[in-house]
């Protein structure tokens, strides 16, 4: 396998990020665009099983309509069937390789979910501990171009536990602390980038400064500037219609209790 300068580059950079001191949440996020370019991808997508709904949902995209992703968490997870066949591998395997592009083109999911934004080669990169799904990426190409290579699927091999790591210790550190007022990150991400209309960035800088994190702090778990901190944090008040930090966690409670 060979890489060039900006290749190792690149790959030296989505493992500083699997190092960093974020939430899962965040780290998915943070991941799914430098790693798309790395893969030369066109969407990726991360998702959550959920064990008790038994449902999957996407926790982290790139360049996916956010119609197409609901569509995919309300109706087309439950008629894909690429999924298990890929899960079962437990390492990274393209789409075409448990799949034929016969089969696929037949289905359901391709046919009236996949091709409409004219996807048409993936790949699944899954890190488990033991028989824990701890997420997923799904990485996709657009139709017209190559399915993934032999050194594009080395290099996914290479970062795979690197990954299954990364998870791994975020989970370990996300379980220590308790729930915020009894509800997960999740059930806030849904609130705030649902009825409250926040973006990814201003409801990750929320969601720090709801665990006491100071504006110092902010800029140093997402690695952005104090000036872009407080711009975010200036957005997400002006949103949610408070005042400032002291009215903040009073308001998200409310909000929290309504819902």
């Amino acid at each position: 396998m060979y890489l060039n300068t900006q290749q190792s580059k690149m790959l030296a950079d989505l493992c500083a990020v699997m190092a960093s001191d974020v939430t899962k949440a965040q780290l998915l996020q943070s991941l799914a665009q430098p790693l798309a370019q790395f893969m030369q991808a066109d969407h990726l997508v991360s998702r959550q099983w959920n064990a008790t709904t038994h449902r999957y949902a996407i926790c982290a995209s790139y360049n996916v309509k956010p119609s197409r992703i609901r569509a995919y968490e309300e109706h087309f997870q439950f008629c894909d069937p690429i999924t298990p066949r890929l899960q079962a591998m437990r390492t990274p395997v393209r789409v075409s390789d448990v799949c034929s592009v016969q089969e696929l083109e037949r289905s359901e999911f391709y046919n009236d979910h996949l091709r409409q934004d004219g996807i048409h080669w993936g790949v699944n990169l899954y890190a488990y501990r033991g028989d824990d799904c701890l997420g997923d990426l799904v990485i996709y190409r657009a139709r017209g171009r190559d399915d993934f290579s032999r050194q594009d699927m080395a290099c996914l091999n290479i970062l795979a536990p690197v990954f299954t790591a990364a998870l791994s210790r975020l989970e370990t550190v996300e379980a220590r602390k308790p729930a915020w007022m009894g509800h997960d990150e999740a059930e806030l991400r849904r609130l705030l980038s649902g009825p409250c209309q926040l973006s990814q960035r201003e409801a990750d800088v929320v969601l720090l400064c709801l665990n006491g994190c100071s504006d110092k702090d902010i800029a140093r778990q997402l690695h952005i500037g104090f000036t872009t901190v407080r711009y975010h944090l200036g957005h997400a008040f002006e949103k949610l219609g408070v005042q400032g930090r002291n009215k903040l966690a009073a308001h998200i409670g409310q909000l929290l209790h309504q819902a």
